[in-house]
């Protein structure tokens, strides 16, 4: 009987913890909106303080009518971070009902983000905001990605754009978790042009083309202490041209260096570059000989 105890006292001892079972979509959802309905795929929406207010403001107006939205998991993907793992997930919120489907031009979605913690065999919700902004259109998010911004931090990118009239734009929207929320910490319009609204053959036309286009990517810095930071810094590369009158062309070329601080991105320099034609080198002609003398 001793055998036995000291064998079953063993097993245990040596038996793993609960294993970490995987946070699905439903379960992730319901966490991030309030009564949600997975046969459904509805939720009861939360109007933000923006919607509340009166006059022009981003998204759709608070009306009881959109009380309930239909919700669309967009990303949901595990990572490691700071040697725990985690789960970003990234969702849109439009109104179930409304009397054109919710399907226009300015139709945007809203987009939530939470990010859940492994903890005891759980997923401990961490970071979340189930409006973080409106962004997309016909109803439509936009295209997401989950990028690095720090050595374990990430963030949340956007890839909006807006078309109309033949003039084209496009967006970089980057949302970031920060504490118990997450928030739009970055955003720029990386690309602009009226090539589909120019007519070459119009000579009656004054207007002039342009097209600017800008580059980022995210730089290792360091801390005042000499150390590696938690996030990296967004340096931005415009070039190009645009034109607020449609007659005029103001040049677009310059660099700017963002730096993580307070929940935000912040412009740290900002250095214009001027562009110079470099004259082509004409070779020298070599002269030609000269007849010699019989």
């Amino acid at each position: 009987m001793k055998v036995l105890i000291l064998f079953l006292s063993c097993l245990c001892a040596t038996s793993p913890l609960r294993a970490q079972e995987r946070l699905t979509v439903t379960d992730a959802l319901r966490q991030l909106y309030s009564g949600y309905d997975p046969d459904k795929s509805t939720a009861q929406w939360t109007c933000t303080k923006e919607q509340e207010m009166n006059g022009p403001h981003q998204g759709r107006p608070c009306w009881k009518e959109y009380a309930t939205v239909r919700v669309t998991s967009v990303l949901l993907a595990e990572v490691a971070e700071d040697g725990t793992d985690k789960v970003y997930l990234v969702a849109s919120a439009k109104p179930a009902t409304s009397p054109e489907n919710y399907d226009c031009h300015a139709c945007a979605p809203a987009i939530g983000v939470a990010v859940f913690v492994a903890q005891e065999g759980n997923w401990a919700l961490q970071s979340a905001n189930p409006a973080v902004g409106f962004y997309g259109g016909w109803g439509s998010p936009p295209f997401v990605d989950l990028v690095k911004i720090g050595p374990d931090k990430r963030g949340v990118l956007l890839f909006d754009e807006d078309n109309h009239g033949g003039f084209a734009s496009s967006y970089k929207i980057l949302l970031v978790p920060f504490g118990r929320t997450v928030a739009e910490a970055w955003g720029i319009q990386d690309e602009q042009d009226n090539t589909g609204a120019y007519d070459l053959t119009d000579k009656l036309n004054k207007q002039v083309p342009y097209r600017s286009a800008a580059a980022f990517r995210f730089n290792t810095t360091h801390s005042d202490e000499g150390s590696i930071a938690d996030y990296y810094d967004v340096e931005l590369i415009s070039r190009g041209d645009v034109s607020n009158d449609l007659v005029h062309l103001k040049p677009e070329n310059w660099t700017e260096v963002y730096r993580f601080k307070d929940g935000k991105y912040r412009l740290l320099s900002h250095k214009n570059s001027i562009e110079i034609a470099i004259p082509h080198h004409q070779p020298q002609k070599r002269p030609k000989p000269k007849p010699t003398d019989p």
